[in-house]
């Protein structure tokens, strides 16, 4: 999936999105892992119709698969 819309890379970890998420995930779970934070962005991704939206949570993804893998 190409991926039109992004923020630079070096503002995704404090992104307002993402601090969105990492809350969300802290009230539902307690705790914030990379993998729940990952579960939760696939979902928003697969439920999400705004184009912009679902190309951020793409980035964020890959983001956060970057951390599982090093």
């Amino acid at each position: 999936m190409h991926i039109k819309n992004t923020i630079p890379a070096e503002f995704i970890p404090n992104s307002a999105l993402l601090k969105n998420i990492e809350n969300m995930v802290q009230i539902k779970n307690e705790t914030v892992s990379n993998e729940r934070l990952i579960i939760e962005v696939q979902h928003r991704l697969n439920i999400e119709k705004n184009e912009i939206l679902a190309d951020l949570y793409m980035q964020i993804l890959h983001m956060l698969y970057g951390k599982t893998h090093h």
